[in-house]
């Protein structure tokens, strides 16, 4: 287990047991893969063209392929943020006002299995910007992935994100996000991942000035044998900030899905609001999802509230469902679908809530026991 993780820069050997102990198994199945680097070119099938290729968002595009950025389908002559390459070969992303951007991270497999790593640093200056961030791939051979992204959000400004993980079977993505608010600053998620072999997400928010605020959405729909592990980290370090989590999950088959979600308030943080929710169903007796609320609070006059429930679905509503003449495996669907998409109650475009909805559809567990 040391190697993958040493290379993806984890701490000290302790750390990384109790951080990564869920899912420990998966992650010795990937070590025991003969991972070569990807290749950066590959050619983009048209197919896979056509899951990325939003007319809402030409002009404000970049594409990836296996972690290099891809010019042939890069387009951000219609975006006012400034995008540059550092010293060490991230992509550095600027708003300065109210602007957009797409990301694309496309997983190309070759003959043997393969690995990148890429970078993200981005800086929302001022105004309202939003930052859609897509995973696809095609199947083939083993591909993993490494995405860092370090994410800072000064005074006043504000940062809508949108994460749509959509990836098939043979594809593995390891994503660690680093947050950084300022003073009076806003930060708005809402995160959709599906599919892989193996989904690892690392989210550490410092609310580091006064008034900051932080809002997370998220949902997991897995089936089969996907492994989701999501570890989150939030610090209020500033007077009067506010943090609001909530995630749901949703396992079938022998699938496994993790949230970790730690809140720390520290000392001189008064009068910060912080809540971390997760709900999660459970859809098959082999299935399992831990989920890990913390709370620790080292400052006065604070709100704070935490809770997870693991269950199945309601049977009274599924039962008034087939009462009305709803079939059992669409009933099912329909409750289904609905607890997941409370998840992204916050967006406010049209056309990207229904790729949400698109992305749930098209990942919907499914038993096959289901009769009618």
């Amino acid at each position: 287990m040391d190697g993958l993780l040493g290379e993806f820069g984890e701490g000290d050997a302790l750390a990384r047991a109790e951080n990564w102990r869920y899912s420990r198994q998966t992650l010795r199945a990937l070590e025991q893969l003969p991972f070569g680097m990807a290749d950066g070119t590959s050619a983009l099938p048209q197919a896979l063209i056509e899951r990325f290729d939003w007319p809402q968002t030409r002009g404000r595009r970049l594409v990836f392929v296996n972690g290099v950025l891809d010019a042939a389908h890069s387009d951000t002559r219609a975006s006012g943020a400034m995008i540059d390459r550092t010293v060490d070969g991230a992509c550095a992303i600027h708003f300065h006002g109210d602007d957009a951007l797409h990301l694309v991270f496309a997983n190309i497999p070759a003959a043997a299995p393969a690995r990148w790593n890429a970078a993200l640093h981005i800086r929302a200056e001022s105004g309202r910007a939003r930052l859609i961030e897509q995973h696809i791939g095609t199947e083939g051979t083993d591909v993993l992935g490494a995405l860092t992204s370090d994410i800072a959000v000064d005074g006043g400004a504000t940062l809508q994100t949108a994460t749509l993980g959509d990836l098939p079977g043979s594809a593995s993505l390891y994503r660690r996000t680093r947050i950084t608010l300022g003073t009076g600053a806003g930060f708005d998620s809402t995160h959709a991942l599906c599919g892989g072999r193996f989904q690892r997400f690392d989210i550490a928010a410092d609310l580091a000035g006064e008034k900051a605020v932080l809002t997370a959405r998220g949902v997991f729909a897995l089936r089969g044998r996907e492994h989701v592990d999501v570890h989150l980290d939030v610090r209020h370090a500033a007077r009067d900030t506010l943090s609001d989590v909530s995630w749901r999950g949703v396992a079938d088959g022998r699938a496994r899905g993790i949230l970790h979600g730690a809140i720390t308030v520290a000392q001189g943080a008064d009068g910060a609001d912080a809540r971390l929710h997760t709900r999660n169903l459970l859809l098959s007796p082999h299935a399992e999802i831990d989920a890990q609320p913390v709370l620790e609070i080292y400052a006065d006059e604070v709100k704070a509230a935490h809770g997870a429930t693991v269950g199945q679905l309601d049977e009274r509503a599924l039962f008034y469902l087939r009462s009305r003449g709803v079939p059992h495996a669409a009933a099912r669907s329909l409750l289904i679908a609905g607890f997941c998409r409370e998840a992204f109650e916050r967006i406010d475009d049209a056309d990207l809530s229904a790729r949400l909805d698109s992305l749930l559809d098209a990942h919907m567990p499914q038993r096959a026991d289901a009769g009618e």
